[in-house]
């Protein structure tokens, strides 16, 4: 799960794009990279750091050109030491052609990607799935002859040829940019698992100036100045020529939707727009549905607090459908987000070091903290003992999500279901083990009712171990990611 975004016009690209990182870091913030191109050089800086800091004491200025892609990294693939994490930041870059790539998003068959194009003359110092859809990619449109097409539309036409090609060789989830020296591509996979969307922004005359591609419409809402915000739709492709700025659009391939229901619930940020559905508004909707599941408490409960930052309307919602008194109980002061760090004692600091608790809405109550998702149990188990420490009288854990029992291999890192606290325990056993009053989690006809959009157009394998692509290399790659991380010390 990665945040990109990338822009094309007439004007110089660089503040924009850091700026726009900036906004993406619920998306990850284990590293930051800008890539841009000014005619005839690509040009570069990234780091280990969310981009704000990595930016801090920068010269913009060295990051010429009117186009340019950056991403921020959530690392779910390659090991964590200092070493294998710089050499997975992204984008990563070819030199023949000239091309930048980045992706939000996992592969399913990778490994086997690697290794078909290892046979036939690539090499790889990376890890990331990028390099893997980039050299797949540059591997059609040479055989293609694409990169030699003399007319702007027969380079396009091979390269949606190209295109579909890509998409028979890659399974998984890929949203992705490639800034290439005559233009910017984007692309979805044919199940738009991952999000990603575009806009345009004018000068006074109409006429376009610049042309945006990211991960959520958040981003544009945070310059305010850019219009025609709408999805690439799965399947599609969207190319930007650097000299006309006129994105042509093309369905490549088109299979059933399987957008990640858990955009939704977790990782987007409030404002963004997913299926036109906003999503601090789904959230909203869900403490309403899971209020509705869970009347048969009501007289349990004195106080109602969600769980910063992600559930705060939810939970306003729980305590406005059942009347009870929404309290802020825990106030977090910490930007990061426990679920992305690298190990169960990294995810344990994190929590102690971004939530704080208002004793006089504790002690003496019987509280319900509503959140998005229970899934390792570690932030659960942490606030469960903090609120009984500070006096709670019950604690009840209630979730707008239900249980997840299987791991994800489309971008988010839970590919070992043994960690999953759901996984084969019932709902005594997770109460037992979170020493809480009360465990619940919403239905999975609540969940999609809440998020008001059909369950046949959501990926929802985390919770019903239905996977929407073929899923023959997934014990493989999830034997590998258990052996990366016992290398990187993690277990």
């Amino acid at each position: 799960m990665c945040g990109i975004f990338g822009l094309i016009g007439k004007e110089p690209v660089a503040a924009r794009l850091i700026a726009g990182a900036g906004r993406m870091q619920n998306r990850g913030h284990r590293s930051t990279k800008v890539v841009t191109f000014d005619g005839r050089i690509f040009h570069s800086h990234g780091g280990l750091s969310p981009a704000m800091v990595l930016f801090a004491d920068y010269d913009t200025r060295l990051l010429q050109g009117n186009s340019g892609i950056v991403h921020t990294r959530y690392a779910t693939s390659g090991k964590t030491t200092r070493e294998a994490l710089e050499r997975n930041i992204q984008p990563v870059f070819s030199d023949h052609p000239g091309m930048a790539t980045c992706n939000n998003g996992d592969l399913v068959n990778l490994y086997s990607q690697t290794q078909a194009l290892k046979a036939r003359g690539f090499s790889f110092q990376t890890e990331v799935d990028a390099m893997v859809i980039q050299d797949t990619l540059i591997e059609h449109l040479v055989q293609l002859k694409a990169l030699s097409a003399k007319r702007p539309g027969e380079f396009a036409k091979r390269m949606w040829k190209a295109l579909e090609l890509v998409h028979q060789d890659l399974i998984g989830a890929y949203s992705v940019l490639c800034l290439m020296e005559n233009g910017l591509l984007a692309f979805r996979d044919p199940r738009g698992i991952r999000p990603l969307c575009m806009a345009e922004r004018r000068d006074d005359e109409g006429n376009v100036v610049e042309v945006g591609m990211a991960s959520e419409s958040s981003v544009f809402n945070y310059f305010g100045d850019y219009h025609h915000i709408n999805e690439i739709k799965p399947g599609e492709a969207v190319w930007v020529d650097r000299e006309w700025l006129n994105p042509v659009h093309k369905q490549i391939t088109t299979e059933q939707e399987a957008f990640c229901f858990f955009e939704y619930v977790y990782f987007a940020r409030p404002d963004s727009v997913l299926k036109d559905r906003r999503v601090e508004v789904v959230r909203g909707a869900l403490g309403g549905v899971l209020a509705e599941e869970c009347a048969d408490l009501a007289d349990r409960i004195d106080v109602v607090c969600g769980l910063p930052g992600t559930s705060v309307s939810a939970g306003q919602e729980f305590a406005l459908r059942l009347n009870k008194p929404y309290r802020n109980a825990i106030i977090k002061v910490d930007n990061r987000r426990s679920f992305q760090e690298s190990s169960d004692e990294k995810r344990k600091l994190a929590i102690d070091e971004k939530f704080i608790f208002v004793r006089d809405f504790i002690d003496g109550s019987r509280i319900a903290i509503i959140d998005d998702s229970n899934v390792r149990g570690t932030t659960a188990r942490k606030i469960v003992q903090r609120l009984r420490d500070l006096g709670a009288k019950e604690v009840h854990m209630l979730y707008y999500s239900p249980p997840i029992i299987g791991p994800c291999f489309y971008g988010i890192d839970t590919p070992d279901e043994t960690k999953l606290i759901a996984f084969g325990r019932t709902l005594e056993q997770i109460r037992d083990l979170m020493h809480c009053t009360t465990v619940r989690y919403i239905s999975h006809e609540g969940l999609f009712r809440g998020i008001g959009v059909p369950s046949d157009q959501l990926c929802a394998a985390c919770i019903t171990r239905q996977y929407p692509t073929d899923t023959a290399e997934i014990t493989l790659r999830s034997k590998g990611r258990r052996l990366e991380r016992q290398a990187s010390g993690e277990e």
